[in-house]
């Protein structure tokens, strides 16, 4: 899929092609439909230095109640 921004749209929003690809990853995460991962990928980064472009935008990472019970669930399981 390609997508592309008028450059007088872009000029206007005063974003880059890199500010308007992190936008659309970081939108796209919020919605919950990808992971830091995958959003990564999109922007050709890793997980992590995702998670910390996050801020930038006033957004922060998923993380909830069933996201904690899995991570306690899994360290439980792995006889420390």
């Amino acid at each position: 899929m390609k997508i592309e921004l008028d450059d007088n749209i872009a000029k206007k929003l005063n974003i880059n092609e890199k500010e308007a690809l992190e936008l659309l990853a970081v939108a796209i995460y919020k919605t919950k439909k990808i992971h830091g991962t995958m959003a990564g990928r999109i922007l050709g980064i890793g997980e992590y230095e995702f998670h910390g472009l996050l801020g930038k935008y006033g957004t922060y990472v998923n993380y909830d109640i069933a996201a904690l019970k899995e991570d306690i669930k899994t360290i439980k399981s792995m006889d420390l």
